[in-house]
């Protein structure tokens, strides 16, 4: 059955022309034939910027990294069949880590479905639970006027109250290529969007504050970005409570100024032997460092108070006493209390000096480990870089051992379900976004992601590949004392990272010491290309390492 190209080439420009209207202002395309009214409707819509990715899986992840960087929701395009199958990794990322984005899936018409006709599967509901909104759509129709209202409904479900990924199935009869420009014929007029900051009522603020002045307590930051005027609330509020700020490297408290002496630089060190305190304050999901969730778990029974702007707050052990859904910013504005006494948090302050002094002694030019790389890099990286941490070992060394840094960075990772899969197309994302940015992955990552160094075009990424010959991370886990180890687990990979550089035609560079590697990464950070920075890394000496740091940090307690 033919359709006329026209009404459907012009019904898809509604669409995308609302979505446009609402606020979506990037669009990542994969190519395909069914999808044409779409992608046409993108690439000639003068407020979009259109990308085109040719793998739908790197193409997904791609969209979440611009979603990261840009806090704003980003497009997905693709053909019908297996193309849209291929987001489901990057969907689910998106659900957890609650970034918005708009998957616009092609499809083939009702009356192709369930007769054998090829590149057809069922699409309604493909993601499930992970989508905060799905809608399957009709056939083009020459009636358009609606469009602008779902799009509309479309960006605000992705954005809130719990922001996360929203999918539009659309049906395409052929023929899909118009014989005109088949526009719109006039530019949507989308609902204006108003935000409104959640701010906790007078009685918890009052709940929450008389919890603070029961004694001497702390605040705990995972993993979750929230933003510079979080960052500095939270400070000014540790600050005045005088009380220790346990916060992970992906919450970005330890790098830039806010990073005062109330934030430890080794928290997960720290919390190895920390006293139990009076209360926790606890903000921005659970942190990446186990000995942290543990001692999380040891002081079960005390107050916990765990603060989210969204609906959905974290507390996988069960330890919350108190779920608050407000502002963070505005709620640790609000709070006051008596500051503890000044040998509370000096407590603390020796643990982490402790450990800075153990980190120190291990993180020496040469042999290089993951930590003592990222120690240094992340330190010498200029002020405002963004940087994506790979998962496994590569985020937990710089958890372990980055200590604080003076210059403020932008730190990005995947802890929604901490993949391995789509790393480095989630860093040319975030690259594309901001200009720059560093990624810093192990092996099996990025050779998992090979093909997305394909997106060098789209922004300028410096990859810094730690090569430590398989999944290092398990040398760290139970699983290590397997006689199936190596074969099951640390699976080392044959991988030429020079060639893989040379056939996508970017630059390489390798080194064995740290200042080297330092001044590598930096040098790949001006140079005008994308580039690759290839370490070599002892598996035994890294395990070494990590081990003697966390001895040598227990004994320091």
């Amino acid at each position: 059955m033919n359709g006329n190209a026209d009404i459907t080439c012009r019904w898809a420009g509604c669409l995308v022309d609302g979505l446009a209207a609402a606020g979506l202002k990037r669009i990542v395309l994969s190519p395909g034939s069914r999808s044409t009214p779409l992608a046409l409707a993108a690439l000639r819509h003068p407020a979009l910027t259109s990308h085109v990715v040719v793998d739908e899986r790197a193409a997904a992840f791609f969209a979440l990294g611009l979603a990261k960087a840009a806090a704003a929701p980003v497009g997905l395009v693709a053909t019908s069949g297996s193309a849209v199958a291929n987001w489901w990794p990057a969907v689910v990322e998106a659900d957890m880590a609650r970034v918005p984005l708009l998957l616009l899936s092609a499809d083939r018409p009702p009356e192709l479905h369930d007769c054998g006709a090829n590149q057809t599967m069922d699409q309604l509901g493909l993601f499930g639970s992970h989508v905060r909104l799905f809608r399957q759509l009709p056939p083009a129709e020459s009636e358009t006027d609606w469009l602008a209202h779902l799009a509309a409904r479309s960006i605000a479900a992705s954005l809130g109250p719990l922001p996360g990924p929203v999918h539009l199935n659309v049906p395409l009869r052929e023929p899909l290529v118009p014989v005109g420009d088949a526009a719109p014929t006039s530019r949507a007029q989308a609902p204006q969007r108003l935000t409104a900051t959640l701010h906790a009522d007078a009685a918890s603020v009052d709940a929450v504050a008389k919890i603070l002045a029961s004694g001497p307590g702390a605040i705990v930051c995972g993993p979750d970005d929230l933003g510079d005027e979080f960052r500095a609330a939270v400070a000014a509020l540790a600050r005045r409570l005088g009380v220790p700020l346990f916060a992970d490297v992906l919450s970005g408290l330890r790098l830039g100024p806010q990073a005062g002496a109330e934030v430890l630089a080794y928290p997960d060190q720290v919390a190895r032997t920390a006293p139990a305190p009076a209360w926790l304050l606890r903000f921005g999901g659970m942190p990446v460092a186990k000995a942290l969730a543990d001692w999380l778990m040891r002081c079960r029974g005390r107050p916990q108070i765990v603060v989210a702007s969204h609906p959905r707050p974290a507390d996988p052990t069960g330890t919350a006493s108190h779920l608050l859904q407000a502002d963070p910013a505005a709620l640790c504005d609000a709070l006051a209390g008596p500051a503890a006494p000044p040998a509370w948090r000096e407590e603390f302050q020796r643990l982490d000096r402790s450990a800075d002094a153990a980190a120190a002694a291990l993180c020496g030019d040469h042999p290089v480990f993951e930590g003592a790389l990222l120690r240094g890099v992340l330190r010498a990286l200029p002020e405002g870089t963004g940087v994506f941490l790979g998962n496994s070992l590569t985020v937990r060394s710089a958890e372990w051992f980055a200590g604080r840094g003076a210059n403020a960075l932008h730190v990005f990772g995947n802890r929604g379900v901490s993949g391995i899969d789509g790393n480095l197309s989630t860093a040319f994302g975030i690259a594309a976004a901001r200009g720059r940015a560093l990624a810093v992955v192990g092996d099996l990552a990025f050779l998992h992601d090979l093909n997305s160094l394909a997106l060098a075009r789209h922004g300028k990424l410096a990859v810094l590949l730690l090569d430590n010959g398989g999944g290092g991370i398990f040398d760290h886990l139970a699983q290590s004392a397997l006689p199936e180890f190596e074969q099951a687990w640390l699976t080392p990979q044959s991988l030429d990272a020079a060639a893989a550089a040379q056939a996508f035609g970017l630059g390489y560079r390798c080194a064995d010491r740290v200042d080297a590697l330092v001044s590598a990464v930096l040098a790949a950070l001006e140079a005008p290309d994308s580039g690759i920075v290839h370490v070599r890394i002892d598996r035994r000496h890294s395990r070494d390492s990590i081990r003697a740091f966390h001895s040598a940090s227990m004994q320091g307690a």
